[in-house]
């Protein structure tokens, strides 16, 4: 048996390309499936390693499904990049979300280690702070300031906006929330820059 730590299973699922709260989903039910056991088998003999991969899966080797980024690729294949999780039992009964405190904490280890570069958008015409996680722009928390959006901050980076929960993250002590998780917002490109205003 190979048990790996939460901040471990989480930079696997981080380099495989989960992010923000699919990246928390993850990491809980790599949890809830194997106990962070990478060498995991499942009493049929048909699912394998942390996220207890089925080999029915197009693609699935046993063999590569050991190894933990490999698992964890498949994870991210299989759920439509964090999107359904649809295909794991633990998500289906929701015994995955006592592991979410524990995930949340790492998950939060993990990006706070990671680089996201720095991306030059505008906001009304000014400069603005954001970054840019995979193909998504996460901007600065303080939009919702800015445009008098009713929010609360729950902490870690969690948000409720106009009554919703939103899951950003915190990267070098400021939080950052997906700009499409903002509501009333619009964009459009000014002189090869993205300009961000209110569509009230």
């Amino acid at each position: 048996m190979a048990y790996l730590s939460a901040h471990q299973v989480a930079h696997y699922a981080y380099e495989a390309g989960f992010r923000g709260s699919s990246l928390v989903t993850a990491v809980a039910i790599a949890d809830s499936e194997s106990s962070f056991n990478s060498t995991a088998v499942n009493p049929d003999h048909s699912c394998f390693g942390l996220w207890q991969i089925s080999d029915s899966n197009r693609g699935a080797q046993p063999d590569l499904l050991f190894h933990p980024l490999d698992n964890a690729r498949m994870a991210y294949f299989i759920s439509d990049g964090g999107f359904n999780w649809s295909a794991w039992t633990s998500f289906d009964s929701g015994s995955y979300k006592q592991f979410l405190g524990i995930a949340e904490h790492s998950v939060l280890e993990v990006e706070q280690s990671a680089h996201f570069p720095r991306i030059n958008v505008r906001v009304d015409g000014q400069p603005f702070m954001a970054v840019e996680v995979g193909n998504s722009t996460y901007m600065l928390w303080t939009i919702l300031a800015k445009w008098g959006i009713p929010y609360k901050y729950l902490g870690n980076g969690k948000f409720s906006i106009d009554g919703r929960k939103v899951k950003g993250f915190v990267y070098k002590g400021s939080s950052y929330i997906k700009w499409r998780s903002i509501p009333n917002i619009q964009v459009n490109k000014v002189n090869g820059e993205f300009n961000f205003t209110e569509s009230r």
